[in-house]
């Protein structure tokens, strides 16, 4: 393990407690058991600010706007209201899905609120919405535990081929600020990770990625390979040729044998009994993998937590994630453990 990532498991090392670690137990207990019923709450819980962004990414349902479900904001006080109820179970919660968290206004109060619950808080961006010292150095002091900033591109010009409407400058310079007020404050939070879509128009950039993340003092970089099916093909109507052109050349970072060829599928998916989504309205889903929703099984806000997440939709899920993954269409085009290619 990279002195980088042993850095950030310490980070995280602080939030574990007994409660939490017992909770993590009985719920992987039951999975290698192949239970469907679950004792606890999830461990791990991605949380929706909204589904809106201010770019406008063509592999990205929001960006293209192939998005069907209802747009929103999460407020404020029904983010209080998961925390209240799972925030004790949780060992980490992601303020993101299928939009700009920073878009909504109360973000910084979220994040201070879990963290006050001391859970380990993350949160991934574009990195224009910063806006200044002032927004950056609150971000430092809320206690966040890792910012997430996705840059594609060491160009301004290779940039803008893929983060439409966007400012490579203007994320250069906040990315620039938080490493800066970071050291200001002798803060070691947040932990700051960049990551790189590796497609086929900045691939021959992933060296002079290396020398900015070296340059600007960046905690981790992750280099991705991009996804080009399920939610990411929506924007295209599934028009496989429009899709291939994103394809890098290398195939080290592409998660294809060849073509459109996926990589081989296994039955079982983890995150059924440790991870969950809810959605800015409160609709839960079971990944993140679903922005149009064809999976809801209960709202938080309506019923609370625990009800959906023994419920008979939530249980026919993982009983069907066990036998026949691949017949469910949101499944089926899941990266699974190829989700991220950790180079650096």
């Amino acid at each position: 393990m990279k002195k980088s990532q042993i850095a950030k498991q310490l980070i995280l090392g602080r939030e574990i407690t007994p409660k939490r670690m017992v909770n993590f137990l009985r719920n992987h207990i039951a999975l290698k058991q192949k239970k469907t019923t679950l004792p606890g709450y999830p461990s791990i819980m991605m949380i929706e600010p909204t589904n809106l962004c201010n770019l406008q990414c063509p592999l990205c349902p929001t960006g293209s706007g192939a998005i069907t479900a209802p747009r929103g904001f999460m407020k404020f006080e029904n983010f209080k209201k998961i925390i209240d109820e799972c925030g004790n179970y949780l060992l980490n919660v992601t303020l993101w899905n299928w939009g700009e968290p920073f878009m909504n206004k109360d973000i910084f109060n979220m994040i201070e609120y879990a963290k006050a619950k001391k859970i380990f808080v993350r949160v991934s961006t574009n990195g224009h919405l910063l806006r200044d010292t002032e927004n950056i150095e609150r971000l430092v002091r809320s206690g966040l535990d890792e910012l997430i900033f996705s840059l594609d591109g060491a160009s301004e010009e290779t940039f803008l081929k893929y983060r439409k409407t966007g400012d490579f400058n203007n994320v250069r310079k906040n990315l620039q600020t938080l490493v800066e007020t970071k050291k200001r404050l002798k803060s070691r939070t947040p932990f700051v990770e960049l990551q790189f879509i590796v497609m086929s128009h900045n691939e021959h950039e992933i060296p002079k990625i290396r020398q900015i993340v070296k340059e600007v003092g960046i905690d981790h970089l992750k280099i991705k390979t991009v996804s080009l099916e399920g939610a990411n093909a929506l924007g295209f109507g599934g028009d496989k040729e429009k899709i291939k052109v994103y394809i890098p050349k290398d195939e080290k970072y592409s998660r294809y044998k060849e073509g459109m060829i996926r990589k081989q599928i296994k039955d079982g998916c983890v995150r059924l009994w440790h991870t969950s989504v809810v959605n800015w309205d409160g609709s839960i889903s079971p990944c993140c993998n679903d922005p149009n929703r064809n999976f809801v099984f209960g709202n938080v806000f309506e019923e609370g937590f625990k009800k959906a997440w023994n419920s008979t939709k939530y249980v026919n899920f993982r009983k069907a994630m066990l036998t026949n993954k691949t017949a469910i269409p949101m499944c089926k085009n899941c990266s699974g453990d190829l989700m991220g290619l950790d180079v650096e």
